[in-house]
């Protein structure tokens, strides 16, 4: 069995944020990948210029590329400054 919301991993480092016809976007991320009513989720921060962050943010679907090389479709909700929250939109990998 699984724990309610269990987190099951945190990952931070540098990477980039992309979406259709915008240029990829460098960002330090915090990544929470999460169990959540039996699926797998995440969400984090991401931090950058918010001038590049902004035309993200405004579109609903971007990429998220971590260092390692991984992805993670993701959905900008909120950004103050040059912080941005964001949700995972697609399916995650728990590891």
């Amino acid at each position: 069995m699984f724990e309610p919301n269990e987190v099951l991993q945190t990952l931070t480092g540098r990477g980039h944020v992309s979406a259709e016809g915008i240029d990829a976007v460098r960002v330090r991320y915090r990544v929470v990948v999460e169990r959540r009513e039996g699926s797998v989720v995440a969400s984090g921060t991401l931090t950058g210029s918010h001038a590049s962050l902004k035309p993200v943010w405004l579109v609903p679907d971007a990429t998220l590329r971590l260092k390692n090389g991984r992805r993670i479709e993701i959905s900008i909700t909120d950004l103050v400054g040059d912080v941005a929250e964001f949700e995972s939109t697609g399916p995650v990998s728990p590891t």
